[in-house]
């Protein structure tokens, strides 16, 4: 007790309820709130006292401590949440926990609605239409659930306006909500999130963007409603400096290459490109020349390429593939056809390559996850990408293996991907896939191939091979090296 007093003694109360913050747990409030108010009647005064222990106000904590917290959180401003996890079972509904709220609305600082039912959005939210919100900076709306569509519309959210609703509003995440957004002027957002927001037209989102120098996070996952409809529709280059992340996910492939085409974020960290594209690959609707920007990191002369990163794999329907190409901070995943799989890789690939620069040279890095492994992506790089490692997988362990034992017949008499440095084995089952890895490795490496490859391209010496599997393949490890002594050897373990 006297330890607890010397801290009372030498911390003054004000840093010491900061501190009693940070130890707070937003899924037990009440529970942490109580604890520390235990301790003893100093400790009880500071906590039931101090505001900033009382802003963050969550609905599951019942009516009567909701009451407490808007209280005692004097006019501090406060963190109103909605949740629907669970580990936070609300009995209050939606509805009345804004009407409770309601009278501090010049307090509200965010607002988080993440309900587990079906909500009437219309009705929950038409007090945000009537209500000036001078102070929300965060706004949260996630319907988990199919929400119940009113007739008569969607919720419009007015940004821009400094005498409107919203005029402080940074951080706008929505999904699964009938809402609309109208930009009359310069907003402050910082983050700018629509998720499965089928309500919202493109010309909105283009309006956010105009209108938001700051913009930090952009995201736009799955909104059906976002068409191109005027075919002479342009938009002009829209530079944002602070622009960090962005994802364009699950969009229409004409969508994506617009909103890419006028965003022009040169500090950009993160950019995930996700779409379904059609058949056969039209090189004018995705990854062409109005877009070539986002490769301006990597065009620079004499700047040495980031690894590109190439994974194919099936889709659960046999008849489609993905595709994943990772480059410096561009992510791209397109699902196509397994008819014109090569085709989009090489449409992505002449991309890349056409807008970084004359002596462009990529180092690659390919994995399969397929049954087959299909050599006509291998082809597909041209001089500007470099195989340097691949990644073999069970599923096409064996074939792969087999077409890596054999020089080319056609159109050259080199080895397929000659400038293999490293190997990754995925191989569970290590007695039985490692004659098909020595037979490859003696046919390329071994003193038979070594005067094969007299007339022809002698293929790079293997630098690494890393085996996977349940337990240590000491034979295989010991046969390897036979082979090749000066490779690299090094073993993970795969868990059962």
């Amino acid at each position: 007790m006297s330890r607890h007093g010397h801290i009372n003694d030498i911390l003054p109360g004000e840093l010491l309820c900061r501190i009693f913050r940070l130890s707070l747990d937003s899924r037990h409030l009440k529970r942490d709130r109580c604890r520390l108010s235990l301790v003893c009647r100093l400790w009880c005064g500071w906590v039931q006292g101090s505001a900033s222990l009382w802003i963050d106000i969550i609905a599951s904590e019942g009516l009567g401590y909701l009451r407490k917290s808007f209280e005692r959180s004097k006019d501090a401003p406060i963190e109103l949440s909605y949740p629907g996890d669970m580990w936070a079972v609300c009995v209050m509904r939606v509805d009345k926990f804004l009407q409770e709220a309601s009278p501090h609305v010049a307090r509200w600082r965010s607002l988080s609605i993440v309900p587990s039912y079906p909500v009437d959005w219309q009705e929950t939210l038409a007090p945000l239409e009537a209500k000036r919100v001078p102070n929300l900076e965060t706004l949260h709306l996630f319907g988990r659930t199919p929400s119940l569509r009113t007739p008569t519309g969607s919720t419009t959210i007015t940004i821009g306006d400094p005498d409107g609703a919203f005029p402080k509003l940074r951080n706008i995440r929505l999904r699964n909500v009938p809402v609309t957004i109208r930009v009359t002027g310069l907003t402050t957002l910082r983050s700018f999130v629509l998720i499965e927001m089928p309500e919202v037209s493109l010309r909105a989102v283009v309006g956010v963007l105009e209108n938001s120098p700051h913009l930090e996070q952009l995201e736009v996952t799955d909104c059906k409603g976002l068409k191109i409809a005027e075919k002479n529709w342009s938009v002009g280059p829209i530079k944002f400096e602070r622009l960090v992340d962005v994802g364009l996910k699950e969009l229409d492939a004409a969508v994506t290459n617009f909103i890419l085409s006028i965003v022009h974020a040169p500090k950009c960290e993160t950019l995930i490109i996700i779409c379904k594209i059609t058949d056969p690959p039209p090189r004018s609707v995705l990854f062409n020349a109005s877009i070539s920007h986002l490769l301006l990191p990597f065009s620079e002369d004499g700047l040495q390429r980031p690894l590109l990163h190439v994974l194919v794999e099936d889709e659960e329907d046999e008849e489609y593939h993905c595709i994943y190409i990772l480059v410096g901070y561009i992510t791209i995943k397109v699902r196509v056809s397994m008819d014109h799989g090569v085709s989009h890789l090489n449409n992505v690939l002449c991309w890349i390559g056409d807008n970084s620069g004359s002596e462009a040279s990529y180092p690659v890095s390919l994995a399969f996850y397929l049954d087959f492994p299909y050599t006509g992506y291998v082809e597909a790089f041209g001089p500007q990408f470099s195989v340097k490692q691949i990644d073999v997988y069970e599923s096409s362990q064996v074939l792969l293996l087999e077409w890596l034992s054999h020089r080319r017949r056609q159109n050259s008499s080199g080895w397929p991907i000659p400038r293999l440095e490293d190997l990754d084995c995925h191989l569970n089952l290590f007695e039985k896939a490692s004659t098909p890895l020595l037979d490859m490795l003696k046919a390329r490496y071994g003193r038979a191939g070594t005067e094969q490859s007299v007339e022809a391209e002698t293929p790079t010496p293997l630098r690494s091979i890393e085996l996977h599997s349940k337990t240590r393949p000491d034979e295989l490890i010991r046969r390897i090296q036979e082979i090749l002594s000066n490779v690299e050897i090094s073993w993970v373990c795969v868990s059962t």
